[in-house]
């Protein structure tokens, strides 16, 4: 397989200060966790301190993951493949987001989930809470970003309407910080238990979350159910004396599978509770 970056690795503290001397540094980001879109053209992530960061995927990018060169050449030779790849991964090691939101907290996340239907983004931090966004309000502030950044590389066309290197990737590092707030925060208020998984019901209507006893560990793991619309708890379970390490919910029926610690997968469900 092909490996793409987005940013570049974190850099030492010395080199970094190095940089921000000589006025040379770009931002850095410590992305901890990272998903797909509904149509995969934009890539979300988290970072360490807290940024919910947007990119725009590149279609050379795309095509290179997939073998292909740029000129879509379905079997490119071993040579021009490996040219195409060290050539795309030196442009993708200087491309940064192009939408930045500060996530309200600023504690470090360690799982995010896009909704199947592609409406929410659920972002699990380190603070022990669940943050909703809408992907609609989101894309709002990346959509004109992106018209923004477009409209810059056609006013640093050449004569033959072609552009430089630095031109090109001076629009790629061009990154929008918004102050764009969740819209629903989800928390155990009573334990104020970290959760340990989320994930969205099939329809992306429900957000589930589990979280285990705390803070000693051991006891019976809880799952609460949340509605997206309007925030409300709809229904809280507790499951038997087990740690939860995962959870997903089915894609088209209302059942919830979930890894514990003792070696089984508990499905639970409107009317169905079993153990597999």
């Amino acid at each position: 397989g092909h490996l793409a970056y987005l940013v570049p690795p974190p850099r030492d503290d010395y080199e970094s200060w190095a940089n921000k001397k000589s006025g040379t540094s770009q931002p850095q980001y410590f992305i901890t966790c990272a998903a797909f879109g509904k149509h995969g053209q934009v890539l979300w992530a988290v970072t360490k301190c807290g940024n919910l960061l947007a990119f725009r995927t590149d279609p050379s990018m795309m095509n290179m993951l997939r073998g292909q060169s740029d000129d879509n050449d379905a079997s490119p030779s071993t040579s021009s493949s490996a040219a195409a790849v060290i050539a795309l991964a030196n442009k993708q090691l200087s491309q940064q987001p192009t939408l930045c939101v500060k996530v309200p907290g600023g504690a470090a996340a360690w799982q995010i989930i896009v909704s199947r239907n592609g409406k929410y983004i659920l972002i699990n931090s380190a603070d022990c809470s669940l943050r909703l966004f809408d992907v609609e309000e989101l894309s709002e502030v990346f959509d004109d970003v992106s018209s923004s950044s477009s409209g810059q590389k056609k006013r640093k066309a050449n004569d033959d309407n072609g552009m430089s290197d630095d031109d090109d990737n001076n629009a790629n590092n061009y990154t929008r910080n918004a102050d764009i707030k969740p819209r629903f925060v989800f928390q155990d208020n009573i334990s104020k238990a970290p959760w340990a998984s989320c994930d969205f019901s099939g329809d992306g209507e429900y957000v589930c979350g589990g979280c285990n006893s705390y803070p000693q560990p051991g006891d019976n793991y809880k799952l609460f159910l949340w509605n997206c619309i309007t925030g409300e708890l709809v229904d809280q379970l507790t499951g038997p004396v087990s740690s939860l390490y995962s959870l997903s919910c089915h894609p088209t029926r209302p059942f919830i599978a979930v890894g514990t610690s003792d070696g089984l997968v508990d499905v639970w469900g409107a009317r169905l509770d079993w153990v597999a």
